[in-house]
This record gives structure tokens, sequence and C-alpha cells, in this order.
């Protein structure tokens, strides 16, 4: 239930004066409806849950930010977990995507040359490797990542960007050459193209 305009005034003052017992009484109130709206989402309470602790770390770290004129508190913190959600989504289905290529299990398959093996990321360079390891096989969000490595977040999407663009050329390739004997993809450079520079 949703606190009285007065108790919600009063506390949007106490967070913002940084009083230690407003963030208790903020999670006492909103957090069984933010999870409700993450379970919804996301079909899977345990992660949803994990998603509630990031929504109000969040909160917390912004609610400066907090404008009363553009809405009231309960909507905007509904706001900051439904993005979280969609990110989630987002970060599920791309993982769904490439979990088949990135991987540090080496791929095997058969041709008419013979067996094909490799491992697809020993192709990029180091400081793309770690990226994609990080945000496939660990699931760090591009700001963990940047936080981990110690980079800004600018460096971080753009290897990331990168290292995709790479990826998707090799695999390219790989099909073309092992299974059609047809010349590479427009743009993504001869087989034997260099990746670690």
């Amino acid at each position: 239930m949703s606190p009285s305009p007065q108790a919600e005034e009063h506390l949007i003052a106490s967070l913002l004066a940084d009083h230690p017992a407003a963030f208790a009484t903020l999670y006492t109130t909103y957090a069984p409806g933010l999870l409700r709206l993450l379970v919804r989402m996301l079909h899977d309470r345990g992660r949803a849950e994990d998603l509630l602790q990031d929504a109000f770390l969040k909160i917390w770290l912004n609610r400066q930010a907090y404008d009363a004129q553009q809405g009231k508190l309960l909507t905007w913190m509904l706001t900051i977990a439904r993005n979280l959600a969609l990110d989630e989504l987002k970060h599920q289905k791309r993982l769904q995507t490439a979990a088949p290529y990135l991987t540090d299990e080496p791929c095997f398959s058969t041709t008419s040359e013979g067996p094909l093996h490799y491992s697809v990321t020993a192709h990029l360079a180091p400081k793309y490797q770690e990226i994609i390891d990080l945000v496939y096989n660990q699931a760090y969000t591009r700001e963990e990542v940047a936080q981990a490595l110690g980079l800004p977040l600018g460096t971080v999407k753009t290897r990331y960007r990168f290292a995709l663009q790479q990826l998707r050329c090799i695999l390219y390739q790989d099909i073309h050459h092992y299974h059609k004997r047809a010349s590479t993809g427009a743009g993504c450079g001869q087989r034997d193209i260099d990746f670690n520079s």
C-alpha cells in the first residue's frame, strides 16, 4: 500500500537529508510492489529478487535526481525497476543467441575438408576477449565490466561493439569457407585477417 501524500513527502525529505532510517522505510514500503513487477516481467523469482536489490541500490544512489514535480515516488521507482528488467531480458536474449559460439570450449564441426576445430573468441585480441568473457560468460553489464577492468564506460562499449563485429565476420567466413567454398562477406576481409591488433 502506498503511503499518504504527507507520509511520502516526509519520506522523500528524509531520503534527501540522508537520514539512516529512511532507506529501511523506503524498502519496507515499496519493495513488495517492485518485486511483483519484476517477477511478472522476468518469470523468475530468484532473478527478480536479485534485480530488486539492484533497483534499490540504484534508487538510493540516484535519490537526489528524483523530482516530485515529474511524478510520484512510486512511479519513479517502478521506472527504474522496469528498465533494469528490460536490460536483463535483452541480455538473456543476447546470451541465448550467442551461447553456442561464445564458449571457452573448442567448437567442432566436420566438413568435406576434414575436422574443423576452433574457438571463435581465440581470434580476438585479449582486450576484446576479456570483455566478451565478462559479458557473456559471467553475465556482467557493461557498467560492471568498466568497474572490473578500470576502464571508461565508453571504451568498454566501443571494444564490445568491435568484438561483436569481428565475431560476426569470423562466423560468416567460417560458414562460407568451409560449407560453401565462397569468398568472405563484404567488409569482413580475408579469413586470415589478424584481429589481435
